[in-house]
């Protein structure tokens, strides 16, 4: 009985995490419009692009934006701790989805034979400019990756992507005003 309102229970989480996907989605455009929302506003708002399960938002154009008005260094810091944050909503997606499929179960035990350190690929793919990211996070959830590991890599690698797009910003705001 206890299996089956478990079950129950991770269905109905995957649908809310669905349902959020696709309201976040569908108003990506005006959420990305949004450039002088303050420090706890660009955290939050990043923590809603990145709680989107393989949908694409704005999160770094969020940031980018916001660095035109604020410190590049605060914003990235906190761009940084509001995506990893929603990240966490792909970790619990894997977790839920790999107790839910034993197909997901199979496809994560072969993608972990050839992977040897997960929090090196985590830190290298959150550096990267992916639209997908989501998929690391699931990813990692299957795979019961150790959750201060995910975090940890996950964090230091959309600091440094999101202080470098930041920079560039701010750089490129700072030239344009000399011409």
């Amino acid at each position: 009985m206890k299996s089956k309102v478990k079950k129950i229970l991770e269905v109905v989480f995957i649908l809310a995490i669905f349902a959020l996907s696709v309201t976040i989605f569908l108003f990506r455009e005006k959420i990305g419009q949004v450039h002088d929302v303050g420090y706890l506003g660009l955290f939050f708002l990043c923590f809603l692009s990145n709680s989107t399960v393989l949908l694409p938002a704005p999160s770094l154009m969020i940031a980018a934006s916001c660095a035109l008005i604020m410190n590049p260094w605060l914003v990235a810091l906190f761009a940084a701790l509001g995506s990893t944050l929603g990240e966490f909503v792909g970790y619990a997606f894997g977790t839920v989805t790999e107790d839910l499929s034993p197909k997901f179960q199979n496809f994560v035990k072969k993608l972990t034979s050839k992977i040897h350190n997960q929090t090196i690929l985590v830190f290298i793919l959150a550096v990267l400019p992916l639209p997908l990211f989501d998929i690391v996070g699931i990813y990692s959830g299957g795979t019961k990756m150790n959750l201060i590991k995910f975090s940890v890599a996950c964090f230091v690698g959309k600091f440094i992507k999101l202080l470098f797009y930041t920079r560039i910003y701010d750089i490129l705001e700072w030239t344009y005003s000399i011409i």
